[in-house]
């Protein structure tokens, strides 16, 4: 295999397993954790298990994220620099979600003697990661880095995030939860279906009770897969159910890839735990 035509940046809202992102020459720009006056990393100071204790344990002092500064972004595409690097594709959390893309365009700025492409997945978690995934793949194929932006932007057309939350005091509390405000005030019996549409939290459904709202997300799944070949991510915050819907899943659909990831500390702050999504691409 060539060696890569561009380097590929993303940030820590994609929830990319470390090892492959290190693998993959992945750089990862962490977002900020909040508990009260403490901050941390991202995948750097604070992993996923350990966020969620705190989560569970440390309800006076609820977590908010903020996004990585302009100087973050510098340091990233100045460390690629070092390297040889002259071309990066650096891809991000919706700009209707976070405003870390525009960090990113700010530290761009810097460097004028590279190339460095942004692309808004309007999307969040694996759905980020499937986009950095492939622009990787395409840098490895020795595609030039226009040609990898221009085919992102399609491919986040044919993303399907789809997810269940416990909860929706986590969306609301740090002001994401967009159209799924509607939700607010309902019984703690109905769980929401939710989902990523046009970079933005949307309701797609009303279930009465946890299992319910779990089969919805493989009904949608499978029904919007159809009989197309596809890679599967199964996103969660400690749900134990994620297990079960990998598996119906893998039964009901042609799956070339599959993958359980936990949702790290940026996404979970918002989810809240107990969450189960399902990220689907066609392919």
């Amino acid at each position: 295999m060539s060696e890569a035509t561009f380097a590929v940046v993303t940030d820590s809202g994609s929830d990319l397993p470390a090892d492959l992102a290190r693998e993959l020459g992945i750089r990862v720009v962490p977002l900020s954790i909040h508990f009260g006056e403490e901050t941390f990393l991202d995948g750097v100071t604070l992993d996923g298990p350990s966020f969620y204790k705190r989560l569970v344990e440390d309800r006076q002092h609820p977590p908010h994220t903020t996004q990585p500064t302009p100087g973050a972004f510098h340091e990233a595409y100045g460390a690629l620099r070092e390297q040889g690097v002259r071309q990066v594709l650096s891809v991000h959390l919706s700009s209707k979600l976070s405003g870390t893309i525009q960090s990113a365009a700010l530290a761009r700025g810097e460097f004028d003697d590279m190339e460095i492409l942004l692309v808004d997945s309007l999307s969040a978690s694996m759905g980020i990661g499937f986009l950095a995934l492939e622009g990787a793949r395409m840098a490895r194929e020795g595609r030039s880095l226009a040609e990898a932006a221009e085919h992102l932007e399609t491919v986040r057309n044919r993303l399907q995030i789809v997810f269940a939350v416990d909860t929706l005091e986590y969306l609301a509390r740090n002001g994401r939860i967009g159209r799924a405000q509607s939700l607010l005030g309902g019984l703690l019996s109905i769980k929401p279906v939710l989902a990523v549409v046009d970079g933005e939290i949307a309701p797609v459904e009303r279930t009465r009770g946890k299992n319910r709202a779990l089969q919805e997300l493989v009904r949608r799944t499978v029904e919007y897969l159809g009989d197309r070949p596809a890679r599967v991510a199964v996103i969660h915050s400690q749900a134990e159910e994620a297990a079960t819907i990998r598996a119906q899943l893998e039964e009901r659909c042609r799956l070339e890839d599959v993958q359980v990831t936990l949702l790290g500390p940026t996404i979970g702050t918002h989810a809240g735990p107990g969450t189960v999504g399902v990220v689907a691409l066609p392919v």
